[in-house]
């Protein structure tokens, strides 16, 4: 698993209400890790999840869509832009 993530494309600002205590000693465990508050959350947060972040595809380069998905789609349209940064649309847009 590699943590050092410097992607800034692939993230998304979020907000969590934190009980103070918590926060307290989430940021004293990162410090004492030598990280900040965000990457050890997100370190955290990842290893909390890793069997199925792995289990996902990883699509790379230009996706083609088939013919049958994009009569499928009706209403629904995507950018190429959406696609690229949506590993999951992706892939799901691939078969």
């Amino acid at each position: 698993m590699n943590t050092a993530r410097t992607d800034t494309n692939n993230r998304r600002q979020t907000a969590f209400r934190l009980d103070k205590e918590l926060l307290y000693y989430l940021t004293l465990k990162a410090k004492s890790q030598g990280k900040t508050l965000n990457a050890f959350v997100e370190d955290t947060l990842r290893r909390e999840v890793q069997d199925i972040f792995d289990s996902w595809p990883k699509i790379k380069g230009p996706i083609e869509i088939s013919p049958e998905v994009e009569r499928m789609s009706m209403n629904l349209s995507f950018t190429p832009k959406q696609i690229a940064a949506d590993d999951r649309l992706a892939y799901l847009l691939s078969k």
